[in-house]
C-alpha cells in the first residue's frame, strides 16, 4: 500500500498572525513573513508525522495492487464472523472522492459509492464495502487500485484542536528561537510532548 499526498491544504493549521504573536513580532513587520510561513509548515509537517494525521484538508491517493482479502476482525471481546478486511485510509476522512480499480481484464473500473462506506474512529479512519458487498476483484496489477479522498480536521485554522494548536505554537517559538529551546526532560519539555497525547492511539 502507497499513500500519496496530492493536493496540499491551502491554509495553514495555525494562522501567521498567530504565530507573529507568539514569535512577538508585531502585525505590521512583514519582512520575515515568508520565513515565519516556511516554519509553520515545517513544524506542522513535524506534527503530522508525529501523530499521524491530516491537520487542514488535503487531498491523498491510496494505491494498492488489489484490494484487502478476508480476515477475522476482533470487536470488543468477541470475534465476529469472516469480513472483507479493512482498506486503511489517512486520518482524518472527510469524504471519498472515487475508488477505482482495474478489473480482471485490466479495464479501469469505477466503484458506485453505494458500494462501500468510509468509517471514521478517534484515532484512525478506514473504508470497507457497503454491507452485504464484497471488494470487486481486481487484475493484480502494480497500483490495481486507487482510492482518492479527502483528509483533515477541516478547511479552517480554527478547526485544528486546541491541544494540537498549542504545540505548533510552542514548538515554532521553540525551533524560530534557538535561545527558547527547552531542555529535553525537563517538564517544560513534557508537558509540549504531552499537547499531542489525545491524538494518538496506544492500542
Amino acid at each position: 500500500m502507497t499513500k500519496i499526498r496530492t493536493a496540499a491544504p491551502t491554509v495553514l493549521a495555525v494562522t501567521l498572525a498567530e504565530a507573529k504573536t507568539s514569535l512577538r513580532v508585531d502585525a505590521d513587520v512583514t519582512d520575515m513573513d515568508n520565513l515565519i510561513t516556511s516554519w509553520i509548515k515545517g513544524v506542522i509537517a513535524n506534527a503530522e508525522h508525529d501523530i499521524g494525521q491530516c491537520l487542514m484538508e488535503q487531498t491523498w491517493q491510496v494505491r494498492l495492487d488489489e484490494f484487502p482479502g478476508v480476515s477475522c476482525h476482533r470487536l470488543g471481546d468477541a470475534c465476529s464472523s469472516t469480513i472483507p478486511t479493512a482498506l486503511s485510509l489517512p486520518h482524518p476522512v472527510i469524504s471519498v472522492t472515487s475508488v477505482k480499480y482495474l478489473d480482471l481484464d485490466g479495464i479501469e473500473q469505477t466503484l458506485a459509492p453505494a458500494g462501500y462506506k468510509p468509517i471514521r474512529r478517534a484515532y484512525e479512519s478506514f473504508l470497507v464495502p457497503a454491507r452485504g458487498d464484497s471488494w470487486p476483484a481486481t487484475a493484480g496489477e502494480l497500483d490495481s487500485v486507487v482510492v482518492t479522498v479527502v483528509c483533515g480536521h477541516g478547511a479552517d485554522p480554527a478547526a485544528t484542536p486546541e491541544n494540537v494548536r498549542l504545540y505548533l505554537l510552542a514548538k515554532l517559538v521553540e525551533q524560530f528561537d534557538p535561545a527558547t529551546r527547552l531542555e529535553r526532560d525537563t517538564v517544560q519539555s513534557s508537558y509540549l510532548d504531552g499537547l499531542l497525547d489525545a491524538c494518538r492511539c496506544y492500542a
